[in-house]
């Protein structure tokens, strides 16, 4: 039987790094098979982040009632993920077969109802600025580690694969959301990349 799951929304905290993850997920959904006909058009979206970023600049300048205005454009994009995620948990509820992989082709996390589930990736900051270290639950058979980053979830840069399943990576820019993943290859053949993880460097 299929496992059941569920979508999680998982909101930056900071509202500096909303606009990323909100583009990370338009660049996911964008020409998605899965998602033909979303309740909110990519293009709103990102008009959506061009007017937070915008609001975002007056706060930084410091304009009367910045933060309100910058406040209301968050809370816009928040009502366009919440639809979108309410969409992409339709689908996969029509896949339930392929649950999972439509839930993350989608950009969003998915999270399994049966309980909490052990993280088999995290980032957590380096020992100087600028640098993260990576750890992957090993499989317990032979394998490597292919590790990849992103500044905007769309373009991702390669680091050099690894037998180990922790890996360092240095010269990132601080104050920077960056995004992470990480593939496997077994004697079975390389895994599709994980979920991406966000960390902003310091």
């Amino acid at each position: 039987m299929a496992k059941r799951i569920h979508v999680a929304l998982n909101f930056p905290r900071n509202e500096i790094d909303v606009p990323a993850y909100a583009r990370h997920i338009a660049a996911c959904m964008t020409g998605n098979p899965y998602f033909p006909s979303p309740p909110v058009s990519m293009a709103t979206l990102l008009a959506h982040v061009e007017d937070l970023e915008a609001a975002e600049v007056t706060v930084t300048a410091g304009t009367h009632g910045a933060v309100t205005e910058r406040n209301a454009r968050v809370e816009d994009i928040h009502n366009d993920m919440r639809q979108l995620g309410t969409y992409v948990q339709t689908v996969a509820n029509q896949h339930a077969e392929d649950a999972e992989a439509v839930v993350a082709s989608s950009g969003m996390t998915v999270k399994q109802t049966a309980g909490p589930v052990k993280a088999d990736f995290t980032v957590k900051p380096g020992k100087t600025s600028g640098s993260v270290m990576l750890y992957v639950l090993h499989p317990g058979t032979e394998a490597s580690f292919n590790w990849q980053y992103s500044s905007d979830g769309v373009r991702w840069i390669d680091e050099k694969s690894t037998t180990q399943s922790s890996r360092p990576i240095d010269n990132l820019t601080p104050g920077v959301l960056y995004f992470f993943r990480y593939s496997i290859l077994t004697r079975d053949g390389t895994s599709d990349w994980s979920d991406p993880i966000t960390l902003r460097v310091v």
